[in-house]
């Protein structure tokens, strides 16, 4: 059985960077010539795919953005998840997390039906909660610690007391998150979730947690820096470090999928007769986008 990670630094070394593709689709911002519902989204989302997957590390959809339209959603998320190839690392950005009993069917749904390889998980209701979806060996789990929204310093912010059971200085809540995720699960099959719009936090989570692996969403439309995020980003320590790429994956979503639109405004821009934008144009703007950013987010293997 391979881990997670070791699959991860396989598949980094392959193509020497640390991009993590994100999908997200809408159908209102589909590019022109894709119907603007579930059909038009998962037609594009296949042009998406097959276009950029040789540039990345992994792939991580959005759960909601299918969910949204109930089990036909699903069913067409599921007929992307088996385009994906099997070397390329699949996450779903799906924020799990609940009771024991919960969780365990939330494993099942995740890791057995869908075939995700890491999932992302909310750490609220503390490490027995989420015990299902972080005790595979096989599997992953990246805990929300320092979000890339706007709102994120609201709660994660917080001070919390020292704790000495446990060598905890007063700190914020998303420090803590970090310092008692080292010691959950099995050990290497918890990461953290880091968002690039706050590199301070990203420089102090490192320093606390050097051996985790990190998802940091973020840069691109977000506006979080590159620089900061390669530098603080990979582990140092085990079990992530020493790895290629040091663990860590960087996603970037709108920059890539967003690139599809410069093909609708040239076909636009030409007026009257210019024709619907082939599917192979599309393709090969979105493949461009992807390649800049798997360069943008090379790493030394």
């Amino acid at each position: 059985m391979n881990t997670y990670l070791e699959r991860l630094a396989a598949r980094t070394r392959i193509v020497g960077s640390v991009l993590c593709l994100g999908v997200d689709p809408t159908p209102e911002a589909l590019p022109e010539g894709f119907a603007p519902n579930l059909s038009g989204m998962e037609r594009f989302c296949e042009v998406l795919l097959d276009a950029t997957v040789a540039y990345a590390a992994a792939v991580k959809p959005n759960l909601a953005f299918f969910e949204a339209f109930g089990s036909a959603g699903i069913a067409a998320l599921e007929r992307l998840r088996r385009r994906v190839p099997a070397d390329v690392l699949f996450v779903a950005d799906a924020k799990r997390g609940d009771i024991g009993s919960t969780a365990a069917r939330q494993a099942v749904a995740l890791y057995d039906i869908l075939g995700v390889d890491a999932v992302t998980v909310n750490p609220y209701l503390g490490s027995e909660a989420i015990e299902p979806l972080i005790s595979r060996g096989d599997r992953f789990a990246y805990l929300l610690c320092r979000t890339s929204n706007p709102g994120a310093s609201e709660l994660q912010g917080l001070e919390v007391s020292s704790d000495p059971a446990i060598g905890a200085p007063a700190e914020p809540l998303y420090a803590r998150v970090a310092r008692r995720a080292q010691t959950w699960g099995p050990g290497g099959t918890v990461g953290l979730v880091v968002g690039a719009t706050a590199p301070v936090e990203l420089e102090r989570i490192r320093g606390i947690a050097p051996g985790l692996a990190l998802l940091v969403p973020g840069v691109g439309a977000q506006g979080g820096d590159v620089e900061p995020v390669l530098r603080f980003g990979p582990a140092v320590a085990g079990p992530a470090g020493g790895r290629p790429g040091g663990g860590l994956l960087v996603n970037v979503s709108r920059s890539i999928s967003g690139a599809a639109g410069a093909a609708g405004a040239a076909g636009k821009a030409g007026g009257a007769g210019s024709g619907m934008v082939a599917v192979t144009e599309i393709g090969e703007l979105l493949a461009a986008a992807a390649k800049e950013w798997s360069t943008r987010l090379r790493v030394a293997v």
